[in-house]
């Protein structure tokens, strides 16, 4: 392979050019500025399926390609991969699916450009310069979402539940009361198996998430939503004398199992909750509310950032306090202060 041009420098960087260009055809794997970004995104796929990262995160980028870019920019070329193309593509998608549908195209369509301009086919990312995507032009009606919810509306609201033949009917009393003491991702206290459950040093390992993988079905993830989710807690007791009576009655794996004694489905029992509280005071609560009540009631007590983050699972401190107000084993000081809530009566007057 040779390669000509006006000076002895330019030649050699367009004999270097090419031999990179020939291992990569060799290879299979040729980007340039003519590729079509349907086939530079099956590589960045590949990429993302051999990655580190969550088996969650894996299929959500899948799944957004799939399903909200594939079609839209398939069969251009790279060099089509304008900022203003780009940005079309996302705001459509923002007004059509929704901004949480929108980030997640914009975090894919990022990588895939990253990937051409590894490759050289382009010079710079034109999706980095798209400023936010901001609020969907023809907004939707969504559904009541309830984020916050009080110690007094936390106890009104187990009574209710104890009253309902359907909340018990789907074991939801205990998760709930479970929520309050712990303050848990939804997925890390359906991943709880009783190998897990310290009862004579009132702990509880969280060390998994229930996620469902296409094509397998229920999973435990063998590690939360970042390393810092990897905690064990000390609990209020009366939060562990709920463990206990369930571990008396329990004749399978998971402190909270499905009706077949199997995995839990962390979306089948939001639903299940959601159903049960449809037309209530509480109607459209979210799980992740008790993570806020727990972070307020521990700042209430005077815990510090750093150990309600830990307690939260939180790797930043920032984390918890712009937006909710583990190190290892943590929260006695978390598990004292919900203890002297956890007392009061179940009722208000």
């Amino acid at each position: 392979m040779e390669r000509t041009d006006k000076t002895q420098t330019q030649a050699r960087n367009k004999l270097k050019a090419a031999l990179r260009d020939r291992a990569r055809a060799v290879a299979g794997e040729e980007v340039t500025e003519r590729s079509k970004l349907g086939d530079v995104a099956e590589l960045w796929l590949r990429e993302l399926r051999s990655s580190t990262k969550a088996t969650r995160t894996k299929q959500t980028y899948q799944e957004s390609w799939k399903r909200d870019l594939s079609k839209a920019v398939s069969a251009l070329m790279v060099r089509e991969l304008t900022v203003g193309v780009a940005e079309r593509v996302l705001r459509t998608i923002r007004d059509e699916a929704g901004l949480g549908s929108a980030k997640h195209a914009k975090v894919v369509l990022t990588g895939i450009a990253g990937l051409a301009v590894r490759y050289g086919a382009l010079s710079n990312n034109p999706v980095r310069e798209i400023g936010p995507l901001g609020a969907s032009s023809k907004p939707r009606q969504a559904p009541k979402k309830l984020t916050e919810i009080t110690w007094d509306d936390h106890l009104r609201l187990l009574a209710y539940l104890r009253a309902d033949v359907r909340a018990v009917r789907n074991d939801l009393v205990d998760l709930v009361d479970l929520f309050s003491a712990v303050g848990p991702r939804i997925g890390e206290l359906l991943a709880l198996d009783w190998t897990r459950v310290d009862f004579d040093a009132s702990t509880v390992a969280l060390e998994g998430t229930v996620i469902r993988v296409a094509g397998v079905g229920l999973v435990v993830q063998g590690h939360t939503k970042s390393s810092a989710g990897m905690r064990t807690l000390k609990i209020p007791q009366s939060a562990m004398d709920v463990l206990r009576k369930r571990h008396a009655e329990a004749a399978g794996t998971w402190v909270f199992p499905s009706s077949t004694g199997t995995l839990r489905d962390p979306d089948n029992t939001r639903k299940s909750l959601r159903r049960v509280l449809a037309g209530s005071e509480w109607q459209g609560l979210h799980p992740h509310a008790y993570r806020h009540l727990v972070a307020t009631l521990l700042d209430a007590a005077g815990l510090t950032a750093r150990e309600i983050a830990d307690y939260l699972g939180h790797a930043q401190v920032s984390m918890t306090q712009d937006v909710y107000m583990n190190r290892k084993a943590v929260g006695g000081a978390a598990a004292d202060a919900l203890e002297g809530l956890r007392q009061r009566p179940e009722t208000t007057g």
